[in-house]
């Protein structure tokens, strides 16, 4: 689908009935896990390690995330809601938004041993699976609608000279489908993750039936002397240049006609303008 992003507009899959704990219920070990931030804190940003969720149990986070060099709102959340979730469920340290306080908040942080504690709680834990649910369900629901709208309508304006002047693009010869590449910056590879609705810029869900990719693979960074490749999850299926296995967070330059390997799923890189050499 190339680049895409959450119309402000559309029903966000985090709006969905909240948690209905209280801190009363907790035990006491999970008491002493509460935390307090006050108007304008940064809970965490986007990119950031993280291995701990949040969950609310007073006042309002805005979630948010970079999108096309702009900051995209997706949520706004209140009580009962939680956050920060897939550094948990899915073991992955970097977090995929920026969660900020928009007013006084008091929230609830949980690792893994304090949730599998948390969720001792039958009640805690029905929410939880409820909560998941639904924003699965309403995800899809998006999905389908974003699917009868042509990809181009969700592709922003290219900057007219940023370092790099055109575009390249990942081909993936069997289905004729191609993935356009930031000009500037980094395009995330990737498939879609269908609980926080999160979407990459290279979404390959549609070509990899085994799920061999990971929600957050890889990026190809767009520099002035040219793009590197760099495998971001250090549980993959693994990443390939050519033949090379890369390491994790180690940038891989790439050129026309190099063959990108992501998991199971094999593209090829194709320049459609070279880049404009550094000022002097």
């Amino acid at each position: 689908m190339g680049w895409f992003w959450i119309p402000k507009k559309v029903c966000s899959p985090w709006r969905v009935p909240v948690l209905k704990v209280k801190p009363t219920q907790l035990s006491e070990p999970l008491k002493a896990k509460l935390e307090r931030f006050p108007a304008g804190a940064t809970i965490f940003k986007e990119g950031d390690p993280g291995y701990e969720m949040f969950i609310i149990f007073s006042g309002t986070v805005r979630i948010s995330r970079t999108v096309a060099g702009a900051e995209e709102e997706l949520a706004k959340l209140k009580k009962g809601d939680f956050f920060g979730e897939m550094a948990v469920l899915e073991d992955y340290p970097q977090r995929s938004a920026t969660a900020q306080a928009v007013t006084e908040v008091e929230v609830l942080r949980l690792g893994k041993a304090e949730l599998l504690e948390f969720l001792k709680n039958q009640k805690a834990a029905l929410g939880l699976l409820e909560r998941l649910s639904a924003r699965l369900r309403e995800t899809t629901e998006r999905l389908a609608k974003l699917t009868r709208t042509p990809a181009s309508s969700f592709l922003p304006p290219l900057p007219a000279s940023q370092g790099i002047e055109g575009w390249a693009v990942l081909v993936h010869e069997p289905s004729g489908r191609f993935f356009p590449l930031r000009p500037v910056g980094e395009t995330t590879i990737g498939r879609h993750d269908s609980v926080t609705g999160v979407t990459p810029d290279v979404d390959l869900s549609s070509l990899d039936p085994e799920a061999s990719v990971s929600r957050r693979h890889a990026v190809i960074r767009a520099e002035n002397d040219g793009l590197y490749l760099v495998e971001i999850n250090p549980h993959t299926n693994g990443t390939f240049l050519n033949t090379l296995r890369l390491e994790t967070h180690k940038p891989y330059k790439v050129m026309e006609a190099d063959w990108v390997q992501v998991g199971n799923v094999l593209l090829q890189v194709r320049i459609l303008a070279n880049p404009r050499p550094p000022a002097a």
